[in-house]
């Protein structure tokens, strides 16, 4: 009508904003993501703007479940604007979910490195995430990466790490891809952390460090770890002396590994008093901290200890005094010069301890000295294990029936029977034990135990044998050898089999070279000659000459921008090859060569000379391949740039 203003239809909310948000939050409580994303429609056509918060919780849901196709469907569909940081991370991280465990996560890689391109840099929680999934693959050149993309990080993003990230890469400097912990490099991080950065130190900073350092195997490096864990126990306490930092159970674990790699059983000892000690106020006080508690990986630790040490007392050394009371007619070594006996001493200097493994003493308390004897140092063992594996059974029947409150907690109640456990323990019988006893063990313990054996358990009893000492020792290595190479044998030609897991490519090489000294030491030439080509015949060196194809993430082209890191830590020729085959060479087969020099045969000379130069020259061209192919993949992927 003339003179009347038309006017625009009030719009009617059905729903605010805030019930709207709720909606997409109680649909995806129901895992009904098609409702949430429906509910995102809907908002939009009544004219409200999703909230922010709506959409991560969407994006979050199908990240958590590696879903990254409809991840890529949410983001084109409702993403109007630049994804934000917690969203970048979201969209990552459905890619690095999507791969199974143990992989590379290519595709999560190769999005970080786009959106860095983009000049939008993912937040610091998913390079460390990233870094973590890398750390998690059994693989060198994973590692390397992963170092990588440290630095590559801080040169393009995030130049100052946070605590966290820290702290996983000093941890990584005790896992070292090549084999060996680097308390170097764990060190500098630990100051630059520390000192330059002024991040206040975690316990997991102190106890990666420790560790590190601890698996360095020099002397001087635990000795600094020991230092590092007082200054983590006393430098950092409140007004009332209570730590900032409590015992954990890593940090005695970090420290065991340094102790048995000398040989410190006194220092082991006194850890596991310690542990035993925290345990024990732990369950009579609420204060007591859950984490200082012995399980398998303490105890293995332990025995491994007690296999390294060498007790003080030799009874070749022992003086010898007559019946009447007359001065000794001979004197004892020096300490100094004592303990350089070998690990395989002779039967005469061993003790013959029972082959049962779960009987336990009448008294099984300690002295304050570690074990000045072979025999004593056994008995300590077997005393330990005894009452592992009683505690073990008692835990065990307290699971299936109420506990009994008078019974108090043993300490080893959390101490599982493992395979590794079993190993550790039959370490210290192959360091001090006559191969009779060893032996003996071996073959009723697993099964006494229901424990199942693994590779290494072959390997470690193979190897035993391969140091037998003269005399009786050599007969009963060989027979005890053929024994448990059938067992071997078994499970290697399993492991060949399609879809079976492989084993480790260095622990068949170890059970092969074991057997080939064994034979040898036994003057079986024919029959060690044999197991060289039979070992030939399985790995030939042709095998070994073909290298592994490099992935395009791992080119050394220098560029300045790329789907890649840009920076790296370590060149081509540092990342050590985890791929190659089983070999052999001389050092493996240096008792063969020696016994076949003393019998004239010329014919097997020839060959164990033959063996070893083919799998040398086989090494040597698979570097050589290794670095050419480096140069074509970088040749490669400079044309698919520019195209």
């Amino acid at each position: 009508m003339f003179g009347v203003q038309a006017e625009e239809p009030v719009r009617a909310a059905v729903l605010s904003e805030n019930e709207w948000s709720s909606l997409v939050r109680v649909s995806l409580r129901a895992q009904d993501p098609d409702s949430a994303e429906e509910t995102l429609d809907f908002m939009r056509r009544a004219g409200f703007v999703p909230a922010e918060t709506s959409l991560d919780a969407i994006m979050e849901y199908h990240a958590e479940r590696g879903d990254a196709s409809r991840t890529e469907r949410f983001i084109q569909r409702s993403l109007t604007a630049e994804p934000t940081e917690r969203q970048r991370h979201l969209h990552i991280k459905a890619y690095r979910i999507s791969v199974p465990a143990g992989t590379v996560p290519t595709r999560a890689l190769e999005l970080l490195h786009r959106y860095e391109n983009q000049s939008l840099p993912a937040p610091m929680t998913t390079y460390s995430s990233l870094i973590t999934s890398l750390f998690s693959v059994r693989s060198s050149l994973a590692h390397a990466q992963a170092w990588d993309l440290f630095a590559h990080m801080r040169y393009v993003a995030h130049p100052k790490p946070d605590a966290l990230l820290y702290t996983l890469m000093i941890r990584a400097c005790a896992s070292s891809n090549s084999g060996a912990a680097e308390p170097e490099r764990a060190l500098d991080l630990f100051t630059e952390m520390t000192v330059d950065h002024r991040i206040p130190p975690t316990a997991g900073a102190y106890s990666a460090v420790i560790l590190a350092c601890a698996r360095s195997g020099s002397k001087d490096y635990i000795n600094e770890a020991f230092r590092l864990a007082k200054e983590m126990l006393d430098s950092h306490r409140d007004a009332s002396g209570r730590p900032a930092f409590p015992p954990e159970g890593r940090t005695f674990a970090a420290l065991l590994e340094g102790a048995k790699r000398i040989g410190d059983l006194a220092r082991a000892r006194w850890i596991l008093a310690e542990l035993v000690r925290a345990m024990q106020q732990g369950s009579t006080s609420a204060a007591g901290h859950q984490e200082a508690m012995i399980d398998e990986e303490i105890m293995m630790h332990i025995f491994h200890a007690y296999a390294a040490y060498r007790p003080p007392f030799k009874p070749s050394t022992a003086p010898i005094v007559d019946r009447n009371g007359s001065q000794p007619q001979n004197h004892v070594a020096p300490q100094d010069h004592v303990g350089d006996s070998s690990s395989s001493s002779t039967a005469s200097e061993a003790p013959h301890p029972s082959n049962a493994p779960v009987k336990v003493d009448s008294d099984p308390s300690f002295k304050h000295l570690p074990p000045q004897s072979r025999a004593d140092l056994i008995h300590e063992a077997k005393t330990l294990f005894a009452r592992i594996v009683e505690d073990s059974s008692r835990a065990a029947s307290d699971t299936a029936g109420p506990p009994d409150s008078d019974t108090p907690l043993s300490p080893f109640r959390d101490v599982h029977l493992t395979t590794r456990l079993v190993n550790s323990y039959l370490s210290i019988h192959y360091s001090h034990s006559p191969l009779d006893t060893s032996r003996d063990l071996f073959v009723t313990i697993f099964s006494n135990l229901s424990v199942p054996k693994n590779a290494r358990s072959f390997v470690e009893a193979l190897e035993r044998c391969a140091i037998a000492q003269r005399g009786h020792e050599r007969d009963v290595a060989l027979s005890f050898a053929d024994a448990v190479w059938e067992e071997w044998l078994s499970l290697e030609n399993s492991s060949r089999l399609p879809n079976a897991r492989p084993l480790d490519p260095r622990l068949v090489e170890r059970a092969h070279a074991a057997m080939i000294r064994t034979m040898a030491l036994t003057h079986q030439l024919d029959r060690s000659l044999g197991h060289l080509k039979d070992f030939v015949s399985r790995y030939p060196p042709t095998a070994v000459r073909q290298p592994t194809v490099l992935p395009a993430m791992r080119s050394t082209r220098t560029v300045l921008v790329g789907a890649r890191p840009l920076i790296r830590l370590s060149s081509a020729t540092e990342v050590p090859d985890d791929t190659v085959p089983p070999v052999i060479g001389f050092t493996d087969l240096e008792i063969l060569h020696h016994r076949l020099v003393a019998a004239g045969r010329r014919d097997g000379i020839g060959y164990v000379k033959f063996v070893c130069k083919a799998y040398a020259g086989a090494l040597r061209r698979r570097r050589n391949d290794t670095l050419q192919k480096g140069v074509i993949a970088d040749e490669k992927a400079e044309k698919d740039e520019k195209d």
